[in-house]
């Protein structure tokens, strides 16, 4: 009760960005997810979707995610209280980490992660029940366990590495120690694949459904494994696709590191002693239960950290590694929960008896979750997180009507299709991934229905025409077949490899986005600039940074307003470098109109709605660019002669702007 209410009170007022905007897209046209598709999160978040009669579709989801959340914390407090036969410490374990920063975070989210730490503290539990139960009620326990573990791969797949320990110590008691027949071990394993049938909803949307955002197609067993299994990302347990590498070491001093900030490092210290208490105990069931425990724990951090290919965890690659590491800390604090149960029974017999006073210990937990919450529950309230809505009423009001918005990364992306699809605001816009549109099931399964009026000419991509195969297209084909028939525009989506664009096409800055114009019908960028409209700090509230670190889809949404201060200048800059005629021109505008983004900056700035550390954030995209203009400007008007003063004024702004930057 505790924790759902303090989770309830602190859910996201609309939506949490990042991937629980595509999670609530497909919830509503039962559609599927990226790879492995979460059949099971999906469902369960159609149907609190449809059924809770009140809150935003956004708030709806969340709230699902602090229910589980809440039998997480239920969980974990049932196995210390039960194992360790102390229900006061069973409380605080739960509390610890309920209300730990990534736990809470991730459990007022519409995400699948606070369904798999449910699961993961589930499993568990049910390893308890099985060592625990008797000859007669063994099968029954092993077919439970079966169905908990099939139901946990439906949504999530990290979860295998807790149930390959598991399943072989039931598969280990049950035929060689108990000598049941090889019928039963099959009815047992039946029934955890049929927890795994929750993956038939992603054949079921494809042949029954047309959700206007889905992944893939299914018509093959071939197409079906596939996503299921996550080949596109190299295997169950690669982050992200590619063939980025990390090391074991890397990633296991990571969480080390991470769940000793989180959990505390007296939590290692406690599992010490409870190692030592276990193997002088007589308790077969302890015993038993924390051996299969650490199996599950050491199973976890020999895959994962060996294959979880993450090189360079900062930002918000740290963010999607940190996510990963909720799994084994529940492993990590029942059994440090548990040991200190055996620490609490020790000091009790020899250091003084008043230790076991239970009312001693209540208070003590009591004051140690109360602090947690304290010391968290700031930074997890998002209660007033209006940035995604802030986001999308930045751009999507402005577009003319039935615009095309190309969109890269899951920020944008999820953002509009959220905001367009759920909230209706605009629903006339066509919020088109480049990551689909690169995707060889896009022309037939979306591109027919959700983007009907939109020519797609192939499988996209950002290759120059001689190196395009048969049935694919870049981005100058894309805008040749339909920019005379819509207005389209590019928010965070270009490649670097992507230039087929540039000889032909303008791209405008337009608030955080980009419109595109064929050149040839534009002339002057110059006056297009000047008319579309700029990015202004003071319309949108800014996150703050001293709540949202560099891991938040927050922090990357900050960024992203305050680079586009800038892009009106470097738009004019890149131009300039390849026209000779109209280079004073151009140049001369473009250090007018970067002289504007850094007077609303230095204005945000003074009126205190931006922190002074908020610039180094923008001095590499500024202060650069200011030094290249003035710099560059200063030796053409030089040339010219009889401008001393002129001259004077570039030299010190680029003196002024590289030491800006060279300080940062």
């Amino acid at each position: 009760v505790s924790t759902q209410s303090t989770g309830s009170s602190g859910i996201n007022a609309e939506y949490g960005m990042g991937d629980s905007g595509e999670f609530m897209v497909t919830s509503i046209d039962y559609g599927v997810a990226h790879p492995p598709g979460y059949p099971l999160f999906t469902t369960m978040a159609a149907l609190a979707t449809h059924l809770i009669p009140f809150g935003s579709r956004a708030w709806r989801v969340s709230l699902l995610s602090v229910l589980f959340g809440a039998l997480c914390n239920v969980t974990v407090y049932y196995i210390v209280s039960r194992l360790g036969r102390n229900s006061i410490v069973g409380f605080l374990t739960a509390g610890w980490v309920g209300f730990s920063r990534l736990f809470w975070m991730w459990s007022i989210q519409g995400e699948i992660f606070s369904l798999n730490n449910f699961f993961c503290a589930f499993i568990m539990l049910r390893a308890f029940y099985f060592e625990s139960s008797s000859k007669q009620d063994m099968l029954r326990e092993a077919k439970l366990s079966a169905l908990t573990c099939g139901l946990s791969l439906a949504n999530q797949h990290t979860s295998v590495l807790f149930i390959v320990p598991f399943a072989l110590r039931v598969a280990y008691k049950v035929v060689l120690v108990e000598r049941h027949s090889l019928k039963d071990a099959v009815i047992v394993a039946l029934y955890g694949l049929s927890g795994m049938l929750w993956y038939l909803q992603l054949p079921i949307s494809y042949f029954f459904f047309t959700p206007r955002v889905s992944w893939g197609e299914f018509g093959t067993i071939g197409d079906f494994l596939q996503h299921m299994l996550r080949l596109d990302y190299g295997s169950s347990f690669k982050l992200v696709a590619g063939d980025t590498k990390s090391t074991f070491l890397s990633n296991f001093l990571a969480f080390v590191k991470d769940s000793s900030a989180e959990l505390s490092i007296a939590s290692w210290f406690l599992c010490a002693f409870l190692f030592y208490s276990v193997y002088v105990s007589s308790s077969r069931l302890l015993k038993s239960t924390v051996a299969v425990l650490s199996a599950m724990l050491m199973c976890y951090f020999a895959v994962f950290c060996s294959l979880a290919n993450i090189e360079d965890p900062v930002g918000l690659n740290r963010g999607v590694l940190e996510r990963f590491w909720m799994q084994p800390s529940i492993g990590l604090i029942i059994l440090s929960g548990l040991g200190l149960c055996k620490v609490l029974l020790y000091l009790s017999e020899k250091v003084h008896p008043l230790l076991k006073h239970r009312v001693l210990q209540l208070s003590v937990a009591v004051l140690i979750v109360s602090a947690q919450i304290k010391r968290n529950y700031q930074e997890n309230n998002e209660s007033d997180n209006y940035y995604g809505y802030h986001y999308a009423q930045s751009i999507l009001p402005l577009l003319p009507n039935n615009s095309i918005v190309l969109t890269g990364g899951d920020l944008p992306t999820n953002v509009f299709r959220y905001h367009t699809i759920c909230e209706q605001m605009r629903p006339d816009v066509h919020v088109m991934d480049m990551q689909f549109m690169s995707a060889g099931w896009f022309e037939h399964v979306l591109a027919p229905t959700t983007f009907a009026p939109v020519t797609v000419p192939g499988v996209y991509r950002p290759f120059a025409d001689g190196k395009l195969k048969s049935g694919q297209y870049n981005l100058k084909m894309f805008l040749d077949e339909n920019v005379d028939r819509f207005a389209i525009f590019i928010c965070n989506a270009v490649r670097v490899d992507e230039v087929s664009h540039k000889q032909d096409y303008y791209m405008i800055p337009y608030r955080s986005c980009k419109r595109f114009y064929r050149k040839a019908d534009i002339g002057n960028p110059v006056e297009y600039i000047e008319q579309t409209p700029r990015m202004r700090l003071d319309e949108w509230p800014m996150p703050d940074m001293r709540q949202y670190e560099d891991r938040t889809w927050e922090f990357a949404l900050k960024v992203i307003y305050l680079k586009s201060l800038a892009e009106k200048g470097v738009t004019l800059w890149y131009e300039a470098v390849t026209n000779q005629q109209n280079r004073r021109y151009l140049l001369e505008h473009g250090l007018k109109f970067l002289e504007e983004g850094i007077e609303e900056l230095e204005r945000a700035i003074s009126e205190g709605r931006l922190e002074e550390d908020d610039w180094q954030h923008v001095y590499h995209h500024m202060g650069k660019n200011m030094g290249h203009f003035c710099m560059v400007l200063r030796y053409m008007v030089e040339e010219d002669g009889n401008q001393e003063e002129r001259v004077a004024q570039l030299e010190a702004c680029g003196r002024k702007y590289w030491g800006i930057f060279a300080e940062w």
